[in-house]
């Protein structure tokens, strides 16, 4: 009896001893991050069996908010923990067609606001409508500065979490002076670093890397349809712009005598959108209207003005993404200091959804990885200075 006593005695002091040793880890610098990792892996792992967030933290407040960006407004979702205390803020960048009331960003949204985030959703015009045009950019914009605004915000951690094209939209808003000085951290899945070089990559279905050799790639219907919307929404002339939708959209074809007849500008677009040759392309940019090119294009590359980037940038990039090569988000090594960029690469994640059927081996690796890159971002949102 008194050694089973003495047994029971010693394990409850064992697990006392864990229990306050993981607290103390836990509210440290270091193991802030990993609590966070641990609680939102199971949230972004489908079907993971248990959720812990659910049942340890209260549901957040949730409002709509509207922001003001160049001749129009837009709608956005703002999450918070229901404190009066400060917290660190993330917008969300998203990529075409999802809007911030699809069912997995009101899950993410509303889990991270229970982990202590503040967090806005906006809806970005040209995303919403399946192309990339400068809406995004401003609403971006718009949102860091209206959180900068906010009593409830850590206005030294505020942030994005951006995917596929909103990912680059991101890195190019926090490039501007405008906000530059605020955004401390950019979690980015699959970003591209050039627009001109990630469109040409997806019209000829091959890739250029970063010393400029191309290889074979297949990109998906959806990055081809979204190049090719935003070409063609530049297209001034209406007449022409239908006819150039029904060619590249819905499968009305024009006739020879009608491509012909179609202006240089607009020929210039068509032939860009058809061209099947690398060697032709510079050729081919040099007829595309200026304005397009330096007030909208130029605008969403991240290329450009990647030496005013001043955000720590951490990457996740899919080694077969068909979205975005991955050699755009390779392409930032090359051109941001070690000490700003941090770059994962996983196995296959299907672009910006991690529910590809995989061996357990490649799950669990995939999860590792997975869970590395969490940490980074909650650790740079923690830790902005380092």
């Amino acid at each position: 009896m008194k050694f089973l006593k003495r047994a029971i005695f010693i394990n409850l002091a064992a697990i006392l001893v864990i229990a306050v040793g993981l607290t103390f880890f836990f509210i440290t610098p270091i193991g802030r991050p990993a609590l966070k990792t641990m609680l939102l892996v199971p949230e972004v792992v489908p079907n993971f069996p248990i959720k812990p967030i659910h049942y340890l933290n209260k549901d957040p407040q949730v409002e709509e908010i509207t922001l003001q960006i160049p001749q129009k407004t837009i709608k956005a979702d703002l999450y918070r923990p229901k404190d009066n205390k400060k917290h660190p803020a993330i917008v969300f960048s998203l990529g075409t067609i999802v809007t911030r009331k699809s069912e997995e960003v009101t899950k993410f949204a509303e889990t991270l606001s229970r982990m202590g985030f503040v967090v806005l959703v906006p809806d970005l015009p040209d995303f919403i409508s399946g192309f990339v045009w400068t809406d995004s950019v401003d609403g971006l914009l718009s949102s860091i500065q209206f959180l900068d605004t906010q009593n409830f915000v850590d206005k030294k951690k505020m942030g994005f979490a951006a995917f596929c094209v909103g990912a680059s939209a991101a890195i190019v808003a926090s490039e501007d002076e405008k906000i530059s000085n605020k955004v401390s951290f950019i979690a980015a899945i699959a970003p591209y670093f050039s627009a001109k070089e990630a469109a040409e990559a997806i019209i000829l279905g091959k890739a250029k890397d970063s010393n400029g050799s191309w290889t074979d790639w297949q990109p998906h219907e959806l990055s081809v349809n979204t190049i090719q919307t935003g070409y063609i929404h530049s297209v001034e002339n209406e007449a022409e712009r239908e006819l150039m939708k029904g060619h590249f959209l819905t499968g009305k074809k024009m006739s020879g005598d009608e491509i012909e007849k179609l202006s240089p500008e607009t020929r210039a677009i068509f032939d860009f959108l058809t061209n099947t040759d690398d060697a032709k392309f510079d050729e081919i940019w040099k007829r595309i209207p200026d304005d397009f090119k330096n007030d909208v294009f130029d605008y969403l590359s991240p290329d450009l003005k990647i030496n005013k980037l001043k955000a720590k940038l951490l990457i996740l990039n899919d080694k077969k993404d068909t979205y975005v090569p991955k050699t755009e988000g390779e392409k930032f090594v090359k051109n941001l200091p070690k000490n700003q960029l941090y770059l994962i690469e996983v196995d296959s994640f299907e672009h910006v959804n991690p529910t590809t059927k995989l061996t357990r081996l490649a799950a669990i690796k995939q999860l590792l990885n997975l869970s590395k890159y969490l940490y980074r971002i909650f650790y740079q949102a923690e830790n902005p200075q380092n």
